[in-house]
């Protein structure tokens, strides 16, 4: 049995039926109400010590991220840190995530087109907008949130970018440091953890990698016509299952592979949520200012075009994230089911005959086109693809035997 009973969990997370779920997933479910109250103890001793007198800063911590090997240190707290993340767990297997790579950049642009699902999905749970109602950035910094979200997708997804020292690896472990930086100041300021669970958890953690940003892309490159063989869902799962790791999410809570990834997304189905007004007022502001509509014009006319597609790419695009949003959470969060939805249907033709050329090799090599994806979506994001136009092959040399070749 959990040491967090039900009753707990189901106050924490807003889930009307966490009783029922647990019946049938009695082991899973008992081990997401522990990991409400988990943190993540290595990457809080690392805060913990640039927060009290000593002479660690956070400039001295990324400067350690740049070069994790060679960073020198009389921090306990970040030696021990930087020991972990660089030490490569035995499971993974950098060929394997190579090819989850690829995959995963084959449709690049639409997979990170779909971290708005993505952050809806999160929008869902009280838990996890909590951590925003406290710290009061509910509609503050929308786009610069969206923009970092797509950064760190782009970067942790391409090949080559997850080995220590790479740009991928780099914003994965600043990203789980910031996460501590969070927990450490809303602790600070009285956060109720018997009632709120721990800030960031353990549990949303893990639903948001496995769950947000692995299985519901994948979900709706299915719906939109995308095909991916066994063997390369199962390396895009490995991908993840590394870069959640290096996220500070524990062993026992990441998939070991498809199936149990897409276990861990059913479950977090079965919860009957009940979204609170913060839902519903963060996905207004995704909508509202969570896109830009931009071509390259030149000076303001990229803004004049946006102001005027706005009014109508905002009912598309509510209608759109509504179509992969269980139907009774639908308006509680402040979206609109209207046949515009279907559009993703009249896309699959042309997703489908995309396919066609592309495996009769007159889209070029699939390195070639994952590279012109990868152009695409780093320039939409305002990320200079110059520095990383080798996709990866600069890393490919770190800590060689284990970790050559590694995604």
């Amino acid at each position: 049995m959990s040491g967090t009973t039900s009753a707990q969990a189901e106050a924490i997370t807003g889930a009307q039926n966490w009783d029922a779920v647990r019946e049938r997933f009695p082991e899973r479910v008992d081990q997401m109400a522990d990991g409400l109250m988990v943190g993540d103890p290595l990457a809080d001793a690392v805060i913990a010590d640039v927060m009290s007198d000593s002479d660690l800063t956070w400039r001295t911590v990324l400067t350690a991220l740049e070069s994790p090997t060679d960073a020198t240190t009389d921090s306990e707290a970040l030696r021990a840190f930087l020991d972990h993340v660089t030490d490569t767990p035995e499971w993974f297997d950098a060929a394997v995530a190579r090819a989850g790579a690829r995959a995963w950049w084959r449709f690049g642009s639409l997979q990170v087109g779909t971290l708005y699902q993505s952050l809806i999905y999160g929008y869902q749970a009280q838990g996890f907008v909590r951590p925003l109602i406290e710290t009061g950035r509910l509609s503050e910094g929308t786009w610069d949130r969206v923009v970092a979200t797509g950064r760190w997708v782009t970067l942790a997804t391409a090949p080559g970018m997850m080995a220590p020292g790479a740009p991928g690896w780099v914003e994965t472990v600043r990203i789980r440091l910031v996460h501590a930086m969070v927990r450490h100041h809303l602790l600070a300021r009285g956060w109720d953890s018997d009632e709120w669970g721990a800030p960031i958890n353990q549990t949303y953690s893990q639903l948001t990698i496995t769950a947000g940003f692995l299985i519901l892309p994948l979900t709706i490159a299915k719906d939109l016509g995308i095909r991916y063989s066994s063997a390369e869902l199962e390396a895009i799962t490995h991908l993840w299952r590394y870069i959640g790791w290096t996220m500070g999410v524990e062993p026992a809570r990441l998939p070991v592979d498809f199936a149990d990834a897409t276990e861990i997304r059913t479950i977090s189905r079965e919860f009957r949520l009940r979204p609170v007004d913060a839902s519903r007022v963060l996905v207004k502001a995704l909508l509202d200012d969570g896109y830009r509509t931009a071509v390259g014009l030149p000076g303001p006319l990229d803004g004049v075009l946006h102001h005027l597609t706005k009014p109508l790419l905002r009912p598309f695009f509510s209608a759109i994230s509504a179509r992969w949003v269980d139907p009774e959470v639908v308006r509680a969060m402040g979206l609109r089911t209207t046949p515009l939805h279907h559009v993703v249907g009249l896309a699959r033709p042309l997703v489908r005959s995309r396919e066609v050329v592309r495996t009769l090799g007159l889209l070029g090599a699939e390195r070639s086109v994952a590279q012109r994806e990868f152009r695409l979506v780093t320039r939409g994001l305002g990320i200079d693809d110059d520095d990383f136009a080798d996709f990866g092959d600069r890393y490919r040399h770190v800590d060689e035997g284990r970790m050559d070749t590694v995604a």
